[in-house]
């Protein structure tokens, strides 16, 4: 029987939650029919949820299951939603408008869900406390490891041995830091530059030449998504020390790329890394430099590393995340 599925797909190309709700639709099942609601307006208005009603109520429709792959919740609505929670940053590192919208609406909201699917163990224990929610009606649905990376042989040949982080810029990306982790770890004395994706700004900027950087940290802009897997394939290692993160899938993309990752002790990043990387305080500079020697220049620990990251990737498997989520789904429509 078919189940029929309405979705919100207003996500921003090649962005994270863009890369998940990709991998999870085209593994639906056949019998799972989606419509995309046209939904008026930003994902991120604060009148996202009413827009998220309206249109669903245009569907007309007595039966099916909502799912909002983002975060964003219906106002109202006549059959049952899920959504999905990846994060919950907006309590701790956006404004005091954001935390109150969340507090005040969107708590309530998640409330009325027929469930919430969460992408880790550490999202969900922060969820259910922050929201009261009991924990039987949130899932966690692990994100996956998309197996082009592990597929690609190919390097980026940027004329220099470097270091790589790949993400946004937002405060919680802790980025100063690792700039700072990177001046005093002497990689700069090797030849090691660092590369990070995004554009630099002016406090970045700044930061870079007043630790005689210039030359050695490069904002390589928007690099082109299928030359990512490249990217990854070249560097040295892959730098992630968020100070938060819901999941963390450049974690899983350099491990897959055989490339030594240096990751967070906070959140989610070390039920995602496991023991296939090095996990350092990230508020600790010294932690993080030291940890970047090692990635670097111990050719034994990098052997390890990269060793246990081919096993470790195996446990982060689109097809079985799919099939998590889209028999949650088709349990809450024949509920």
């Amino acid at each position: 029987m078919t189940v029929q599925v309405f979705s919100d797909d207003r996500l921003y190309p090649n962005s994270g939650l863009w890369k998940v709700h990709r991998e999870l639709v085209k593994r639906k099942p056949d019998h799972i029919a989606i419509s995309n609601l046209k939904v008026r307006g930003s994902y991120g208005s604060p009148l996202s949820c009413l827009r998220v009603a309206q249109a669903l109520q245009e569907q007309r429709s007595e039966g099916g299951v909502f799912w909002s792959p983002a975060f964003v919740p219906p106002a109202y609505a006549s059959v049952p939603t899920i959504v999905t929670v990846h994060d919950l940053t907006h309590l701790h590192y956006y404004s005091l408008l954001h935390r109150e919208y969340y507090n005040h609406v969107l708590r309530h909201l998640y409330k009325k869900c027929a469930a919430i699917v969460c992408v880790s163990e550490a999202t969900k224990r922060e969820f259910c406390e922050w929201s009261g929610i009991d924990s039987g009606k949130v899932f966690v649905v692990l994100n996956g490891c998309d197996t082009r990376f592990a597929e690609n042989s190919l390097s980026v040949n940027l004329g220099f041995r470097y270091v790589l982080y790949v993400g946004n810029h937002r405060p919680y990306k802790n980025i100063a830091r690792l700039i700072e982790a990177y001046a005093v770890s002497g990689l700069r004395n090797d030849g090691v530059h660092l590369v990070l994706t995004g554009a630099e700004d002016v406090e970045f900027s700044r930061q870079t030449r007043s630790l005689g950087l210039r030359e050695l940290v490069h904002f390589i802009g928007a690099w082109p998504e299928s030359g990512i897997p490249a990217l990854y394939r070249g560097a040295e290692a892959c730098c992630y020390v968020s100070l938060y993160e819901g999941f963390g899938l450049p974690i899983l993309e350099a491990m897959a790329s055989d490339v030594p990752v240096i990751t967070s002790n906070l959140t989610s990043m070390p039920e995602v890394a496991g023991d296939a990387a090095l996990v350092v305080d990230p508020l600790n500079t010294h932690d993080i430099a030291a940890a970047l020697r090692k990635a670097v220049f111990d050719h034994e620990l990098r052997t390890k590393l990269i060793c246990a990251g081919r096993d470790r990737i195996k446990q982060f498997d689109w097809d079985d995340s799919a099939e998590k989520l889209w028999s949650l789904v088709e349990a809450v429509a024949n509920n």
